[in-house]
């Protein structure tokens, strides 16, 4: 498909998007690799921590302006790290469900996923059953939460082989819709980085480039130095390898091509792996602006521009 011909044919699927929390108890992860690796993009709000209300309704909006349907809130945060049994406590995770169960003036009206992850590792079993169960009484009968082949759908991330993980996926397969997503090409499910998927589900991004987030785990896990220079130099093969949108343009289109059930776009603020579409200083609302256009969705979005 074509720019000209995606403009004017609405996409009539879901639109999906990671959606991480930052600075909500520490900057360490979120900003701290920018200024000192020399990221190459910084938030047009600045340092901002999306457990503030002003801020997460100011992401909803830019949501709403990009022509996204369903938010897929990734319950993994770091330093420290917060692990699936503190979703009840979720700075973040809380103002969302909040805000999007009273969206009665909204012309465009949001839904939530929650993504189960632990940063660099597996959750342990008792932690994954708790994330089901929380998931089950608090969330999945609310008409916020997103519904895939009509049961509510869980998104899953496994740091490696997880067959613990996988016995409880199989005791809630019958009430939830469940999709593994991975990074490795080939793995059975949903795929993390475009553009790649099948008639279900289609990723596109901006990019990818995780140079950031391993320099953090070498300098606080490794505990090794890094070659800050080499580094510096490397956000520029970022700005490169983006090519300014069109390496964006070009993964939408191609999931277009395809009309899938869900396009799913990785990720909205992803500073870490260089994934984000989330307006920047340096490229304003480009990318926001450029998902509603190839999505068809620019006429219905432009309340929020």
């Amino acid at each position: 498909m074509d720019a000209n011909k995606a403009e004017t044919t609405r996409y009539e699927g879901t639109v999906a998007i990671w959606y991480g929390s930052h600075f909500e108890d520490t900057a360490m992860h979120d900003w701290a690799p920018i200024k000192a690796w020399n990221g190459p993009y910084h938030p047009m709000l600045g340092e901002y921590k999306t457990s503030d209300r002003k801020v997460l309704r100011q992401h909803l909006q830019w949501l709403r302006r990009a022509g996204v349907d369903v938010i897929c809130y990734d319950a993994c945060r770091i330093q420290p790290e917060l692990t699936l049994l503190g979703l009840p406590r979720q700075k973040t995770l809380q103002l969302l469900i909040d805000e999007l169960s009273h969206q009665e003036k909204e012309t465009r009206k949001l839904k939530l996923v929650v993504w189960l992850e632990k940063w660099n590792s597996n959750p342990t079993p008792e932690e994954y059953s708790f994330a089901f169960d929380y998931i089950r009484r608090n969330l999945a009968q609310r008409d916020c939460y997103y519904r895939l082949d009509g049961k509510p759908l869980v998104m899953t991330y496994h740091n490696g082989a997880a067959p613990d993980l996988a016995e409880i996926d199989r005791r809630n397969e019958r009430e939830f819709s469940i999709r593994h997503i991975s990074p490795t090409p080939g793995d059975p499910g949903w795929a993390y980085i475009g553009p790649a998927g099948d008639k279900e589900c289609m990723t596109a991004g901006p990019g990818f480039d995780s140079y950031l987030e391993g320099a953090f785990m070498t300098t606080h896990l490794d505990r090794k130095p890094v070659d800050t220079k080499a580094l510096r130099e490397h956000g520029k093969e970022v700005v490169a390898a983006r090519a300014e949108g069109a390496t964006f343009e070009r993964q939408l289109l191609q999931a277009r091509q395809v009309d899938p059930k869900i396009i799913f776009i990785s990720g909205w603020n992803d500073w870490a792996c260089c994934m984000q579409i989330e307006p920047a200083k340096e490229y304003g609302f480009k990318y926001v602006d450029m998902a509603a256009r190839l999505l068809g969705r620019e006429p219905e979005t432009r309340p929020y521009r």
